[in-house]
């Protein structure tokens, strides 16, 4: 199967909008009240995990997308800026999908413990999760999407 430079920038730009549609979404599911919090007390907890998700996705598409050398630079700059405003989300991410390992104490982060696992803080500021030392805030995550994607679209004139 051939794959083609711009086919596959522009596959790639229709998952990022997709992530950057999902993240939105969780975004405004944490700024809301919902019927089942009543009952599930933990609705915002995995709100952010699917948050955590979306933006691990939108990620792993913009590394595809700044592994094609017309895009490189534009993309590769953008995702630096991506993870430099959401330090929090690779930790969050390695623990979350390996939290089978994590709730052993196998994990490879061995600050990282079977004891801190369930142990985090919700705060309605922006809102934020605090968990393993680490934080999340989904309007930090959700501006830094919008820009990762801005620059993914960008980077369309590189491929006409």
């Amino acid at each position: 199967m051939n794959h083609t430079n711009p086919a596959t920038y522009e596959r790639a730009r229709r998952f990022a909008n997709l992530a950057v549609f999902a993240i939105a979404l969780q975004c405004r599911r944490l700024n809301s009240v919902e019927p089942e919090d009543d009952a599930f007390v933990f609705r915002k907890w995995y709100d952010f995990e699917f948050l955590l998700l979306a933006l691990i996705r939108l990620r792993r598409i913009a590394h595809q997308v700044a592994s094609l050398p017309e895009a490189t630079v534009t993309v590769g700059t953008a995702i630096t800026a991506f993870e430099a405003r959401l330090p929090g989300l690779k930790l969050m991410r390695d623990v979350a999908e390996h939290i089978d390992d994590y709730a052993l104490d196998n994990g490879r982060n061995r600050a990282v413990t079977k004891e801190i696992l369930e142990v985090s803080t919700f705060a309605e500021d922006g809102p934020t999760l605090r968990w393993l030392g680490a934080e999340l805030n989904a309007q930090q995550a959700l501006v830094a999407s919008e820009a990762l994607f801005q620059a993914i679209q960008q980077a369309a004139s590189s491929f006409t």
